[in-house]
């Protein structure tokens, strides 16, 4: 898992860092991502999706299916998704283990 200079379970901080990894799997793009708009928008297949999900997911050391990519279509919702996941697998980790 990367060391973030952010909060990751904070949609607004991650969604800036979505949208930095998204941009290198869009190399013809020609205008800022808006984290409003559509991934398919951009022209993002099936491919890049799975290359970009495997990337966030080595990246945040969390699962992150490329469907749950189709699913929060932008990255806004993108966001807000994966922001939750790490915020309750934070909250599991806190936990107290059983003796």
């Amino acid at each position: 898992m990367t060391t973030f200079a952010f909060d990751p379970t904070v949609p607004a901080q991650l969604e800036g860092w979505l949208v930095e990894r998204l941009a290198e799997y869009l190399p013809d793009l020609s205008e800022a991502v808006d984290p409003h708009r559509d991934l398919g928008e951009y022209g993002l297949d099936s491919i890049a999706v799975v290359a970009f999900a495997a990337d966030v997911e080595e990246r945040l050391g969390t699962a992150v299916d490329p469907g749950a990519i189709w699913d929060h279509p932008t990255i806004a919702r993108l966001a807000e998704h994966l922001a939750s996941e790490l915020a309750a697998a934070a909250g599991a980790d806190e936990r107290p283990q059983a003796a």
